[in-house]
């Protein structure tokens, strides 16, 4: 690429970004304005008779635009012994159970991304070479065992103003 091809690219995709912020939130206030003339709308029931739930249909002219309301959130997970698990478990057979759920154990980071528990990482094992192979354990890879990486333009940090 030219210099100029760059610079092109680079005011480009600093006024799409800003758009597309923009965009996004305009969106959101649209959407909460929607949601909140469809919770004042008259309802009827959803589409799909196997969903909990209900919804407004608002109209524009010849258009419709479906709000829907769902009631059926379901959690992916529960702890293996703890209430839910129980109660469950009395009630239907182990064979349901076990067609239904699986039981997983993990062990997840305590912090919430990868920069700040590679800092925990280095304070908690003090040898380096230790630390680094724990951490090489650690990383993302493909089903061919190539470390996982990102590309991020950073737009936000794109520093001065348009010429």
């Amino acid at each position: 690429m030219t210099p100029e091809q760059i610079a092109s690219d680079i005011e480009r995709g600093e006024f799409l970004t800003a758009r597309i912020k923009a965009d996004k939130a305009e969106l959101k206030e649209i959407e909460k304005r929607l949601e909140a003339a469809g919770l004042s709308s008259p309802h009827v029931a959803l589409k799909d008779k196997d969903r909990e739930g209900k919804q407004a249909i608002l109209r524009s002219g010849n258009r419709s635009l479906p709000v829907v309301f769902e009631s059926d959130l379901l959690i992916g997970s529960f702890p293996a012994g703890g209430d839910i698990a129980v109660q469950i478990r009395e009630k239907i057979t182990k064979a349901a159970f076990t067609a239904l759920f699986k039981e997983v154990h993990n062990y997840e980071r305590r912090q919430d991304d990868g920069q700040k528990f590679r800092i925990a990482a280095r304070k908690a094992i003090e040898d380096e070479t230790l630390c680094l192979e724990i951490l090489g354990l650690l990383k993302a890879k493909t089903k061919d065992g190539i470390t996982k990486s990102k590309t991020v333009i950073a737009w936000d940090q794109l520093t001065g103003k348009a010429s």
